[in-house]
């Protein structure tokens, strides 16, 4: 093994160029700095298309909970927190186990089933650069463990309404997608979505040395892949998400026609997690 695997260095190159950048990012959904906790957000204050805004901390999203403070996860409690949706893998799960209070409720709804499914598919980076990940969005509105995913985090919002964090790993591309279908049934609109999405940015640098370790578990130390997909939340990743969309008329439209959301449910959650501006 060299001292410094190619993947590390194309790590360490992506850090750099993030930071050059992080201006470039607009403030969506409002970071949390709480110990422990990456990519932390509270979606509260993003107005909808109707003259609307999303409660104050009601929806959450962030990268993982294994090494969320004492205190960052009482003052998450303080917040009115009571139910955590996991979108990871099984082994992703085992390997880095999500830090809770006792009186929280906790749904592991995988976004993917098992880690060799995964790797399978991660492997395709290698073969094409470049353009992994972005073909891997359309996947999470097609599949049917994508769609049964969606469902079941939206039968919670619904039947137990309060308020809930979400997360995968990183906090950029599960994650991402559930926050895009949650921001549309909200009545949010694209732009904003797009936005928020790209608001991952700000906080990709602060873990890619945890990442490193982990993609080299998956794709070998010597791989020559183009590491860039997994550290950026491109335009072109979201839009990718959106646009297999457009068959059912929109983000809308799939959550109507493929996860069953009807119009008294949009009702429900637009009334539960927002409230009239002021």
């Amino acid at each position: 093994m060299t001292d410094e695997p190619h993947i590390i260095k194309q790590l360490n190159r992506i850090e750099r160029e993030n930071e050059r950048q992080d201006g470039d990012w607009k403030i969506v959904s409002q970071p949390l700095h709480l110990k422990g906790i990456d990519n932390l957000r509270d979606m509260g204050g993003i107005p909808t298309r109707n003259g609307r805004v999303i409660r104050t901390h009601m929806l959450f999203r962030s990268a993982n909970l294994h090494k969320a403070s004492d205190a960052a996860l009482h003052e998450l409690d303080a917040f009115g927190l009571r139910n955590v949706i996991d979108l990871r893998t099984k082994q992703e799960c085992r390997l880095e186990e999500d830090r809770l209070l006792p009186d929280w409720q906790y749904d592991w709804f995988p976004m993917f089933q098992e880690m060799g499914e995964f790797g399978s598919q991660v492997k395709g980076i290698v073969a094409n650069p470049g353009t992994f990940i972005e073909s891997l969005y359309p996947q999470m509105l097609k599949s049917d463990t994508a769609v049964h995913c969606w469902r079941e985090c939206f039968v919670r919002l619904l039947d137990e309404p309060g308020a809930y964090l979400w997360h995968c790993t990183q906090g950029k591309d599960r994650t991402g997608g559930l926050a895009a279908l949650i921001l549309a049934a909200l009545d949010v609109s694209d732009e904003l979505i797009v936005e928020d999405y790209l608001e991952t940015n700000l906080f990709m640098p602060h873990i890619t040395s945890t990442l490193a370790k982990k993609v080299e578990l998956v794709l070998g130390e010597r791989v020559d892949g183009d590491i860039n997909q997994f550290l950026i939340a491109a335009p072109a990743y979201i839009r990718a998400f959106m646009h297999a969309a457009d068959e059912y008329g929109g983000l809308d439209g799939f959550l109507r026609e493929r996860v069953g959301l009807s119009d008294a449910d949009f009702a429900k959650l637009r009334d539960t997690y927002t409230e009239p501006a002021k």
